[in-house]
Formats: C-alpha cells, structure tokens, sequence
C-alpha cells in the first residue's frame, strides 16, 4: 500500500486518499495549530487611549439623552430663578438642539479634515465647558449661551456617528 493510501471499505480496494481526509494528525497539521495558537497569544493590546475615547463618547451620548430629558423638570426651577417668560423657556429649551442641528453639519466637515478622535475629544470639552457655564450662570443670558454652547457639544458629537 501507498504511503498516502487507505483502504475503501467498500470494496477492499486501496484508494489514494488526502491525509487529512483520513483522520492523520501529520506533522504540518500540529505545525498549523502551533501557529494558529501562538496567532492568538500574540494580539496586540488595546491602547489605553481607546479606552478613553470610547468613555466619552459614551458619556456623551449619556449627557445628550440625560440633558434632553432634565431640562423639562428643571424649567420649574429655572422660570422662578430667572423670571423667564414663555418666550425665553422656548428659548432656553429649543436652542440647544438648533445648535446641535448646526453643529451636526460642521462636526461632519471637522471630522472629514481632523478625524473622528480630535471631534469626539472637542465635543466632550465643549460639553462640559456648556455645562459648567450653566452651573455658574447668574442671569439668563449666561444660561442661554450654557444651553448653545452644549448644544454645539451634541452636534459635533452626533456629527461622527
């Protein structure tokens, strides 16, 4: 019989078969796994910098929804601090998805020149710079540039999605 031969048990007769259609573990074979294994011990670290990144664009998209949702209870609060009248609670609450529709199109333009890292990275700064300004706020003019600076914010970041 031929080295690469086995026997067909059909009719008794010796058939020229692959090796690894016969079920031998050949040398090439345990080589293959070998590298196959040494293949999946050698993946490279994710870097730390991803890790990062990927917090705050999730704790972007964590504020949009988050700020979305506070501003209807927090007018309560704000109409009586501030005096506003219904022009300026439309105000206050409509800009900062103007400036985010705005800014939606310019993040696009931003993330076409510097790429998606450097927006997502501006976005989450204008985010917080937005929300600290309306923290600090005094009168409603500060509150309304607050609400359109995190509006710009929302905008580049939604721009990369």
């Amino acid at each position: 019989m031929a080295p690469g031969a086995s026997t067909d048990s059909r009719n008794g007769q010796a058939t020229i078969r692959p090796r690894k259609l016969t079920g031998d573990n050949s040398d090439d074979e345990k080589m293959d796994l070998r590298l196959k294994i040494d293949d999946l011990n050698s993946r490279t670290q994710t870097p730390t910098f991803i890790f990062v990144l990927t917090f705050f664009a999730a704790l972007g998209g964590f504020l949009f929804g988050y700020d979305t949702g506070v501003i209807s209870g927090a007018m309560i609060l704000l109409r009586n601090s501030f005096s506003l009248s219904s022009v300026w609670q439309e105000l206050i609450v409509s800009v900062t998805i103007a400036a985010a529709a705005i800014f939606a199109l310019i993040g696009g333009f931003l993330n076409d020149r510097l790429g998606r890292r450097p927006v997502i990275m501006g976005a989450s700064l204008l985010f917080t710079l937005g929300s600290i300004m309306m923290a600090v706020s005094k009168d409603k003019f500060a509150l309304l540039a607050g609400r359109v600076v995190v509006g710009a914010g929302i905008g580049e970041y939604l721009s990369h999605m």
